[in-house]
């Protein structure tokens, strides 16, 4: 068990599962019915220590609970930025090492802080550009700006240059960022890579994962060689042959809040579901994110439901309601529950409730990426449904 959780819980033993119960204190639940009070914790509660403060930025202690997500403040150099759930937490703190390493890469370091000194110590920080990510366009070396003007498509443009995309995957950051700072310093820092200021060394492994999994290296590879118009075309391409229908795919393929990365990692993740039935819906409902946050969490129900078919064969996914559900080859039901913290309100009620009477016989495990409040505890007790830790779960 990681020493965080050990502080996080009171160890509950039900049926043949171990559950990490969590302490509560009062605080309603936003954009839900009213039900349960939602507690609100300190951040050494539910994280490792290691990543609460880091070169450019710390997190402040407290964390409320939003829409079942721990909500976190990340206090930067750059002004203070909002993250709804460990997801989105490990993108942010990804894109600040990012920034940090770039500084660690440059022949010059000074470059990098002129670039960065009119964001930092300010309220404005992260507002300073937003409304420009394409502004050193304008001066850019002749040439740069007609080959970024020659490109049609959405995310080829986010991406921008070969150049730009290489140096995105040394600082180990996405080169279709939506972080202001980071775009800036991508712009700029590429301006300087054609002049020769930056060193062209192997890019330095850095960030603690949360949830939604790294960047591999053959993606790296990809990016940086591709742009992404082909990769998503690519993707669209196997889809195709997986039998997704083409508006599901459109959807996906030109989502605004899908990056190209971020659809390599769940493309990835449906490549390992291969063989289970209805399968495509989890490419359905990633389609249907309206937000960042949003398909980040697609990610990681990918990434769930992959690691439990490596260990336990899926049978059938089906996707209704507030947790997916996966039926194993030997009949049990495994409802997978990607957020925070789930507390007890009409919506998980009602879910469970209408669960129980469809199958009121088979045998069920709610496998968990994070926790579930006591009252939610004792729905699970009687309804008789087990409840474990993603990375723990077998069938048996």
């Amino acid at each position: 068990m990681n020493v965080h959780k050990q502080k996080l819980v009171v160890v509950i033993s039900i049926l043949t599962g171990v559950f990490y119960g969590c302490a509560t204190t009062p605080s309603a639940p936003a954009g839900r019915s009213q039900g349960e009070k939602t507690p609100e914790f300190n951040v050494y509660q539910v994280l490792p220590n290691q990543i609460l403060r880091g070169f450019n930025y710390r997190l402040a202690e407290r964390v409320s609970v939003n829409e079942y997500q721990y909500v976190f403040t990340i206090r930067s150099d750059f002004g203070e930025i909002t993250a709804q759930g460990r997801d989105m937490l490990g993108l942010r703190l990804r894109e600040l090492k990012s920034i940090k390493a770039a500084r660690e890469l440059s022949k010059d370091p000074l470059v990098v802080d002129g670039i960065l000194a009119p964001l930092r110590d300010t309220e404005k920080g992260l507002q300073l550009i937003i409304n420009e990510p394409l502004e050193s366009l304008e001066r850019a070396p002749e040439g740069i700006d007609l080959m970024v003007n020659q490109y049609v498509d959405p995310a080829d443009q986010r991406a921008g240059s070969p150049d730009r995309r290489k140096l995105a995957t040394k600082l180990d950051c996405d080169p279709e960022t939506s972080n202001p700072v980071l775009k800036k310093l991508l712009d700029e820092m590429t301006l300087e890579l054609l002049g020769g200021s930056l060193v062209t060394q192997a890019a330095m492994s850095f960030v603690p994962g949360l949830s939604v999994p790294a960047t591999t290296a053959q993606m790296k590879e990809l990016i940086a060689n591709k742009p992404p118009s082909a990769i998503n075309s690519e993707i669209d391409a196997e889809l195709e042959a997986a039998g997704v229908e083409k508006s599901i795919r459109s959807r996906f393929r030109y989502s605004t809040v899908f990056t190209t990365i971020q659809r390599l990692k769940l493309i990835d993740r449906f490549g390992a579901l291969d063989g289970v039935q209805n399968r495509v819906a989890l490419i359905e409902v990633a389609a249907q994110a309206h937000t960042e946050a949003e398909a980040l969490s697609s990610i990681h129900k990918g990434k769930m439901l992959a690691d439990i078919h490596k260990r336990q064969s899926i049978r059938l996914l089906k996707f209704v309601g507030l947790f997916p559900l996966a039926v194993l080859g030997n009949g049990t039901h495994v409802l997978i529950c990607p957020y925070d913290y789930v507390t007890s309100t009409e919506e998980v009620d009602k879910y469970f409730d209408s669960y129980r009477a469809s199958n009121p016989n088979v045998t069920t495990v709610l496998v968990t990426a994070g926790c579930v409040s006591p009252a939610v505890l004792k729905k699970m007790e009687s309804a008789r449904i087990r409840i474990v830790e993603e990375d723990t779960f077998t069938s048996d």
